[in-house]
């Protein structure tokens, strides 16, 4: 049966996404394309690319260091907590005065690169597309060919975090800024059966919530990215969502079994939409 498994973005809750992958794979299910936004776009872009869920979950418990993926980053004191820290020191916000982000994400794309083993999108095991948006034209762009890893790296260039990704068509930046729930890409392909797994859904929040101006910026750009959605309508749709982590790694474990819970809780109607033998 052909059908897409479309993942969102939203920044450390992405890692959800593995948990979502492991529990097909325990179905039996493996989609025939994968869209991935942002964060969905790595962790849907390395597993497209031939690693196994359970090879990318080893790998965030045990290879994966936020500290070193940040190349400019290297002076700070970092402690348990969100990557904003980052913020706190001088150095950063030197680099949002002189720079087009706090940091280069020059070691991110080189990680990315040996994770994907460098190759090409249309080499990939499971077809793939990821999307981001040109800051010169304005316009959204959908990669279904080129490099692997730099199309993922374009996907996740979140403002003002990362430097915009300079391309010799485009200067791009995070996916979620056209579509952080990019279902319209997997039709646009032929694909009409759509699993989409939101990682971060718009929820109401409590003044308490909204302490300083860090949370008020990630709260605009939450409102403002998820009121731009396309309203396309997915076969079935799960949210994999415990809390923010927004800019949180450090809870792995924990956010996986919030991806596999997730499935499980629509086991029966994904089995039921997606199972050549059921159906």
């Amino acid at each position: 049966m052909k059908w897409a498994l479309v993942l969102s973005g939203g920044g450390g809750n992405g890692i959800a996404h593995i948990g979502v992958l492991k529990e097909l794979e325990r179905l039996k299910l493996k989609p025939s394309l994968i869209v991935g936004t942002s964060m969905g776009s790595v962790v849907g872009g390395v597993y497209a690319s031939g690693r196994s869920a359970k090879w990318i979950e080893n790998y965030m418990m045990e290879d994966f260091n936020i500290r070193d993926m940040v190349a400019t980053m290297q002076t700070l004191k970092w402690g348990e907590g969100p990557l904003v820290r980052i913020f706190q020191a001088g150095e950063a916000i030197n680099h949002l005065r002189t720079k087009r982000g706090a940091e280069s994400g020059e070691k991110i794309l080189d990680k990315l690169r040996e994770v994907t083993n460098n190759i090409d999108i249309k080499d990939t095991q499971i077809p793939f597309a990821t999307n981001a948006v040109d800051m010169l034209s304005g316009r959204e762009k959908v990669f279904i060919a080129g490099n692997l890893a730099e199309a993922i790296r374009c996907s996740m260039s979140i403002p003002p975090f990362f430097e915009p990704y300079d391309m010799q068509d485009g200067f791009y930046i995070d996916g979620a800024f056209a579509d952080n729930m990019p279902i319209n890409i997997a039709h646009q392909m032929g694909y009409k059966k759509v699993l989409s797994v939101d990682v971060s859904p718009l929820r109401a929040v409590s003044r308490s919530d909204l302490k300083n101006s860090f949370d008020v910026m990630f709260r605009a750009m939450s409102c403002s990215i998820k009121n731009a959605h396309r309203k396309n309508k997915a076969t079935v749709a799960i949210e994999a969502y415990k809390g923010a982590y927004n800019m949180d790694f450090e809870h792995v474990k924990e956010l996986i079994e919030v991806g596999e819970q997730a499935v499980r809780n629509h086991e029966l109607k994904i089995k039921r939409k997606f199972s050549s033998w059921l159906s």
